[in-house]
């Protein structure tokens, strides 16, 4: 009777338990490391994206999204040239780009096309925080105002610049472990 009761527990418990994922990835240069190593400064808007898939055999595949920006307000540089964006939406360090919303991005990419990485901490989203019919007042904003005076050399960006719930609006992160 034990016998059964046991094999019948063992089997209820393997039954129950599903796959697990692993989520990892390299992790990315922080806002600050990027801005360091920029070429270009500037805020633009994503004007479209598409999904993509490539089929890497049975059950095996890559997704990522396409998408055509558009050059808000320039902050240092030359990104005239720049004018696509690539990222991964997975849920493991994607990056959620929404079209129509505005994102400040300090990069050192070149041709025509920006390709993020997962959890690419280089951008971050500013919409509802910045004017792009009052330019010359969302310059002044918090978000916006330390990283022109960092460029420039008046003033080091804070230490954590920028603030954690603005940069979650941009990577998606796996939910947190249970607790033990």
């Amino acid at each position: 009777m034990r016998t059964h009761i046991s094999a019948a527990l063992v089997a209820l418990f393997f039954g129950t338990v599903g796959p697990a994922e692993a989520c990892s990835y390299q992790e990315s240069p922080t806002f600050k490391e990027s801005l360091e190593n920029a070429t270009s400064v500037f805020i633009f808007r994503l004007d479209q994206a598409q999904h993509k898939q490539e089929n890497h055999g049975p059950k095996a595949y890559s997704v990522w999204a396409e998408g055509k920006i558009t050059i808000v307000q320039n902050l240092y540089g030359n990104p005239a040239s720049l004018r696509n964006i690539k990222f991964s939406t997975s849920w493991c360090g994607g990056v959620t780009l929404v079209v129509g919303r505005h994102y400040l991005i300090a990069t050192s990419a070149s041709g025509d096309t920006i390709e993020l990485v997962s959890d690419d901490r280089s951008l971050y989203d500013i919409e509802g925080l910045y004017n792009p019919l009052d330019k010359k007042r969302s310059l002044r904003s918090a978000l916006i105002l330390p990283v022109i005076q960092s460029i420039y050399g008046i003033k080091p960006l804070p230490q954590d610049f920028p603030p954690s719930v603005i940069e979650r609006r941009t990577v998606l992160l796996p939910p947190a472990p249970p607790e033990t």
